[in-house]
């Protein structure tokens, strides 16, 4: 049996972890130098082409010109 000052902590908690989780998903979703690299590596890999990056904030360009830059065309092949 929990008393009622137990259950408003675990509320909290809750709430707290929840709200971490937000914060975590809009950063990935932003993207940055660690997505760019992630992007790079999966399509090296071939988990994905060029087209399933996304195009806002110019992630595609981004990834466009890290691609470019290490010798690789858009899928990814070492040229």
């Amino acid at each position: 049996m929990l008393y009622s000052c137990q259950r408003s902590r675990m509320k909290a908690m809750r709430n707290k972890f929840a709200w971490m989780l937000i914060r975590l998903a809009s950063k990935l979703m932003k993207g940055g130098e660690n997505m760019l690299a992630v992007y790079v590596a999966m399509i090296h890999k071939g988990v994905i082409t060029i087209d399933d990056v996304p195009i806002a904030g110019g992630n595609r360009d981004k990834v466009k010109a890290a691609l470019e830059a290490t010798g690789m065309d858009q899928n990814g092949n070492i040229a």
